[in-house]
């Protein structure tokens, strides 16, 4: 169980929101309820697509870098700063829940029912895709079915590799996750984000740090190759954001 770094206002917090947690919640059904109906989009949309063409094959590369742009200034935006409206408890969700369940120096959970404070309700992949929707019709219309159908499933491909890595930053300490490359970067990037004198602005990414690195709210001073594969190296951050990090970044992630 994660104890000791807890502080005792984070433990309180923790065991009032595990006791509020409906007693049926079960948190592989809650992941299921999200890839199952994904899946099924991919796999329709996928049965779809025939003989794409390289203009339509392409046109995979600047939705995924409009997706990750859109990823990151949803974060930074709608989930760091209270938007009047909809997206109000999106921010109360996020900023006073989830970033006080998971401090810089408590990140991981203990069992599953406490995936109820990591991933998103059921209904976010829906919105997204009904969404996406008129969007793809009209590109079907307009330019090809192929691109209409590749639009579609590339929604909730992007939308369960963001819940995808997102548990994985919240995890226990696992080979998987400290060796397999890509996945180490975004658990370090985010065991950073939850620093709180930084998390209002830097490392909003939760896939791949690409819009982060452009948008220059990344915590490192590298390249974009260095971001996409810095893995767990602290050795890039930024001098101004170097005392957060170090020796305590182990302690972020490994806490049992």
């Amino acid at each position: 169980m994660t104890t000791g770094l807890l502080t005792p206002k984070q433990a309180a917090f923790r065991d009032e929101y595990r006791r509020n947690i409906a007693p049926w919640y079960n948190g592989w059904g809650h992941l299921l309820s999200i890839f199952v109906p994904g899946i099924a989009v991919i796999w329709y949309c996928v049965a779809h697509v025939h003989e794409p063409t390289a203009w339509e094959l392409l046109f995979v590369i600047p939705v995924l870098v409009f997706y990750n742009w859109n990823e990151w200034w949803l974060h930074k935006n709608a989930m760091h700063r209270p938007i009047k409206g909809i997206l109000m408890p999106v921010y109360h969700r996020h900023t006073h829940q989830h970033h006080q369940y998971f401090t810089a120096q408590v990140m991981t959970y203990d069992t599953n029912r406490e995936w109820r404070i990591v991933l998103f309700p059921p209904y976010a992949l829906i919105v997204f895709m009904v969404m996406t929707l008129p969007a793809a019709l009209v590109l079907g219309y307009l330019w090809s079915a192929n691109a209409g159908y590749m639009l579609m499933m590339l929604t909730p491909i992007y939308y369960l590799n963001y819940e995808t890595f997102h548990l994985c930053c919240h995890v226990q300490d696992n080979w998987f996750v400290r060796n397999i490359p890509l996945v180490n970067t975004i658990r370090r990037h985010h065991a950073a984000h939850h620093s709180q004198p930084i998390m209002m602005e830097r490392n909003m990414n939760l896939t791949y740090p690409v819009a982060d690195w452009y948008m220059g709210t990344s915590d490192l001073d590298r390249g974009l190759l260095g971001h996409l594969f810095n893995g767990y190296s602290t050795r890039h951050v930024k001098k101004e954001y170097a005392s957060d990090q170090g020796a305590e970044l182990d302690g972020r992630l490994t806490t049992s």
